[in-house]
């Protein structure tokens, strides 16, 4: 009953905090804006969906094949190494070679990862985890960069509309989480395909993305000269260690969020056990809190809050879910409790929280990754940014994993401090990040005002303005340079 009541209440607040949103935010009316939004989150939407798809039954699938706890784990932390190892080899690639290359190649690859799926062998699945984390480098950097250097670089729009793409893509990737979620349910338990029925719906989606970036993506970037040596695979390692500092803070803030982030993915389920939850429901709920926390973000942007000032916000708000978590799974430890409900309970209701900072976390470190990453390194900086979480994940697995514990009543709490470790660890780290937070706020406000010293706040309808009569200028520009250009070889 608490889970169906607790959807019914999340979809009012959602319909009223939309509303809200729409009536306080000034649609931005520039059709050349407009165009590349709608290009970068038409590929990005098929790219994301087909990943949703395959989550819901990954551990489902090694399960079926007969893998135990131990086998999965080391499947599981496979992916993580491969993005790790292979994370800067790939922002390197995207940064000298070009990124979209690099997303089209995301969808052969995972295309690949998911016919991987069919065999049974482990060492076949291995590779399929590998192929896997390759492809996650790949989403979380290349189609950023690309985005941003032709927003900011080729048309030269406001840094400001960012927000509005990446509030978007963030709100409509937790939409199209709910229906990847339906739609694998369907295929496994309605049609009784199999547990594998999920990877092989999701080539389509990315075959016609890796297409789609192919046919109508354009990229506008100035390739390295012969003697550029500041593209070796470890230079952007030299520009965030010793010239700009900046980078190791919100480096930290990053890996440190979302590490804390995938461990809760692969501990929420054993937790909440003794509610006997419907998961799809739950999955969905939190999917929910997720698309609020994103429509927040924009509610904020809109009433001018500053960026930072709504991360250090977001990492304070992530740190008191995981407070009272380990308090409340703590609680049954020293209490010796008999009823586990109320604390289960109430750290479900703390992980609904967590969810709508999350929401809030991605489009706000998209926009400022895009104001402060060099943009000759910004998919081999994003990638290196995600090495630390992708190796504080692999811990949190192999101690996550392997345990055989019985979590459905009090005794099985009592008899393992697992998760109390689990969560405590993560509050310790959610408090470093937290005060790392502090000082990159101060830092990154000295910067702004450094960079852009006589850059007042402008409201969007003003900004709107200025780039159509940036547009004119150029266009006029242009005319007579090519005018020149004919006299010239007359």
């Amino acid at each position: 009953m608490i889970f169906y009541g607790t959807i019914t209440v999340l979809l009012l607040l959602s319909a009223g905090l939309v509303k809200k949103v729409e009536s306080a935010n000034i649609d931005i009316e520039n059709h050349e804006f407009k165009k590349l939004q709608n290009r970068y989150l038409f590929a990005f939407y098929l790219a994301a969906f087909s990943d949703w798809l395959q989550g819901p039954y990954i551990y489902q699938l090694y399960h079926d094949y007969g893998y135990d706890e131990d086998m999965i784990a080391v499947l599981y932390i496979a992916g993580f190494a491969s993005s790790s190892v292979f994370g800067s080899v790939v922002g390197y690639m995207a940064d000298r070679f070009g990124r979209k290359l690099l997303c089209v190649l995301y969808g052969l690859l995972y295309a690949m990862c998911c016919l991987t799926k069919l065999s049974p062998d482990f060492y076949t699945l291995l590779i399929g985890r590998i192929l896997g984390g390759i492809s996650t480098s790949i989403l979380f950097s290349a189609f950023e960069a690309w985005y941003v250097n032709e927003h900011v670089n080729f048309f030269n729009f406001p840094p400001e509309w960012l927000n509005s793409t990446y509030s978007k893509a963030s709100f409509v990737s937790g939409f199209l989480a709910i229906i990847a979620g339906l739609v694998a349910d369907a295929l496994v338990t309605g049609l009784d395909l199999g547990s594998v029925a999920p990877f092989l719906a999701a080539i389509p989606f990315l075959l016609v993305s890796s297409l789609f970036i192919l046919l109508v993506w354009k990229e506008h970037t100035n390739p390295p000269t012969k003697n550029d040596d500041e593209f070796l695979v470890f230079s952007s390692l030299k520009l965030m260690f010793y010239h700009d500092r900046i980078l190791l803070l919100l480096g930290f803030i990053q890996s440190a969020f979302e590490s804390v982030m995938y461990i809760f993915i692969f501990s929420w389920t054993p937790v909440l056990s003794s509610l006997k939850p419907p998961l799809g429901l739950v999955f969905a709920i939190f999917m929910i809190a997720y698309m609020m926390g994103s429509k927040f973000y924009k509610l904020f942007t809109s009433r001018r809050f500053r960026p930072e000032i709504l991360l250090l916000v977001t990492c304070l708000f992530s740190l008191a879910c995981f407070i009272l978590i380990t308090f409340a799974l703590t609680s049954i430890l020293f209490l010796n409790l008999q009823d586990v409900k109320i604390p289960v309970t109430i750290c479900y209701f703390c992980f609904i929280l967590y969810e709508v900072s999350i929401g809030m976390y991605f489009p706000v470190m998209g926009y400022l990754r895009s104001r402060v990453i060099d943009e000759k390194y910004r998919a081999s900086v994003t990638n290196w940014f995600r090495f630390p979480m992708n190796l504080f994940t692999c811990l949190g697995l192999v101690i996550s994993f392997g345990s055989h514990n019985n979590f459905e009543n009090a005794q099985g709490f009592l008899y393992s401090r697992k998760f109390p470790l689990i969560f405590g660890t993560c509050s310790i780290l959610l408090l470093a990040m937290t005060f790392v937070c502090a000082i990159f706020c101060k830092k990154y406000s000295q910067k702004m005002r450094f960079l852009e010293p006589n850059n007042p706040v402008v409201a969007i309808e003003e900004l709107d303005t200025m780039v159509r009569l940036k547009g004119v200028v150029k266009k006029d520009s242009d005319s007579i340079e090519s005018q020149l250009n004919r006299e010239e070889k007359v």
